[in-house]
């Protein structure tokens, strides 16, 4: 098992790297508290190096570190178009990234909202949620199996731990602290893994060495097929441009150029980050290690690299996982508390900026503490997970058709039930089927295009009201003056 090449400093290196975290997560949030935007968007101040790393951490959890290493192990190189994928797209959507940036919104739903009408606010609000805290709980019960395995705590104590530290953290700075400790840990996990896994290939002999052991097929680099890879890199783009844990940090950008080319440099680094978590695989592969798949990059690090520098990767690949897990939490309670509990108390003018930070560090801690008991108890999330995130990046087809001026507000609404329903057939129905043997179509793609379909057809059929994007700008951005002032009514909070 790994847990026995596990030496003490290993786990004194992690330690001390999970104390500098909660030091960095402390100063960078201390003045969160100051107001509603400043929580949940760090004042739309981040500059050009903390929104890069920030946007690569959000998705460099326990996917694209463990989760690329593990499929490496099982199938080979061809594991890394999962983020080169992800990095295409994120540069592709860097100018339409510029155009939803022109809105100064907090969430998602709410710019679908002033678009669409209230009812797509809470349509896309609820599944945002929903999506949100799954995610969280998945995060959540990956970094605690990590952190068991490394360091030889029990599971239970890992486990409560990891939610002490994300949920403390995220509710405490909010945005500020997020985006600061990715900005920590992606330094970190980039540098290191420039530097360790070379040093790794090296150790074992070099690249012919782990070549030479790998199974038949291994050095495919189009293994996973074709299809996969294009729909991979099509989802990815719905990702970048609906999603809450990325568009809110493009909101919290200080300038548009920073979070256009900031979304472009964070693609750039997440290309080929992949090769490197997939080498780190292969590596444990090779070497013929005895070893749960999941557990093949921990494996490598802690088996080929000198203690100290394991135990600092180590600690940032789970501190990777970490930021996954504090940036879903943040997107589901900011959601929530915009979308849904703010229209249900009628509306921001009644609510202070105390009383909207308060409520939104509840939620965290409520949301949080909700999502380690669902993945704690065991119950199935891969359901609820999966509906959330498709629904999510259907979420996307209303954004793209607010390019088009014949669009109708009434339109929204219809577009995403179809997208949804179309998401729920293919994904749950026709069980994602692969095509041509060159994998899988995921699901969110024909759901997409569906709920594009839709809408267009709906706005050339019905009569209905279009919409003028420079008036929307234009009231979200009166909304946005008044709350970073804020300028919110002095009413009481019954």
């Amino acid at each position: 098992m790994v847990s026995d090449a596990v030496t003490d400093p290993v786990v004194v290196t992690m330690t001390g790297y999970f104390a500098v975290t909660l030091a960095v997560g402390l100063w960078f949030g201390r003045g969160a508290g100051e107001g509603y935007v400043e929580f949940t968007l760090a004042g739309r101040n981040l500059s050009l190096p903390v929104y890069m790393m920030t946007y690569f951490a959000t998705f460099t959890g326990g996917g694209l570190t463990m989760g690329i290493a593990q499929q490496a192990f099982i199938e080979g190189i061809s594991a890394q178009w999962y983020a080169m994928t992800q990095g295409v797209a994120w540069m592709t959507m860097t100018l339409f990234i510029g155009f939803i940036y022109s809105f100064e919104v907090v969430s998602v739903p709410e710019l679908l909202g002033r678009v669409y009408g209230d009812y797509t606010k809470y349509f896309a609000g609820l599944f945002t949620v929903l999506g949100q805290i799954a995610l969280t709980a998945g995060q959540t019960i990956g970094m605690a199996s990590v952190l068991a395995v490394v360091t030889g705590i029990d599971l239970d104590t890992a486990f409560w731990i990891s939610v002490a530290v994300f949920v403390g953290l995220t509710a405490y700075g909010g945005m500020n602290t997020v985006a600061y400790t990715d900005t920590l840990h992606g330094v970190v996990i980039i540098v290191g893994m420039l530097v360790a896994i070379p040093l790794a290939v090296t150790n074992v002999g070099g690249v012919g060495a782990v070549t030479a052991e790998v199974p038949s097929g291994h050095m495919n680099w189009f293994g996973v097929g074709l299809v996969q890879i294009g729909t991979w890199y099509l989802m990815y783009i719905t990702v970048a441009g609906a999603q809450q844990q990325m568009l809110q940090r493009t909101w919290s950008a200080r300038s548009r150029r920073v979070a256009m080319f900031g979304t472009f440099l964070a693609g750039t680094v997440i290309t080929g980050y992949g090769i490197l978590t997939a080498t780190a695989g292969m590596i444990a592969s090779a070497q013929g290690a005895d070893i749960e798949s999941s557990m093949a990059f921990a494996w490598t690090i802690t088996n080929v690299l000198p203690d100290a520098f394991a135990g600092l990767l180590l600690a940032a690949a789970v501190s990777s996982v970490i930021t996954g897990a504090d940036s879903f939490l943040l997107a589901g309670a900011t959601s929530f508390i915009n979308d849904l509990y703010i229209p249900l108390r009628g509306g921001r003018d009644r609510l202070t900026d105390a009383h909207l930070v308060l409520v939104t560090r509840l939620t965290i801690i409520g949301f949080g503490v909700g999502a380690a008991l669902i993945a704690f108890s065991g119950i199935e999330i891969i359901v609820i997970n999966t509906l959330g995130m498709g629904i999510m990046s259907v979420l996307f087809a209303g954004l793209v058709m607010m390019l088009w001026e014949g669009t109708v507000r009434e339109a929204g609404l219809p577009g995403f039930v179809v997208g949804g329903l179309v998401f729920v057939a293919w994904e749950f129905g026709l069980g994602s089927p692969e095509f041509f043997g060159e994998g899988q179509v995921e699901p969110a793609v024909p759901a997409t295009a569906a709920a594009i379909v839709t809408i267009w057809l709906v706005s050339v059929l019905y009569d209905g009201e279009t919409f003028d994007n420079e008036e929307v700008r234009e009231h979200a951005s009166q909304d946005m003056d008044r709350l970073t002032a804020g300028d919110v009514a002095d009413v009481a909070d019954d």
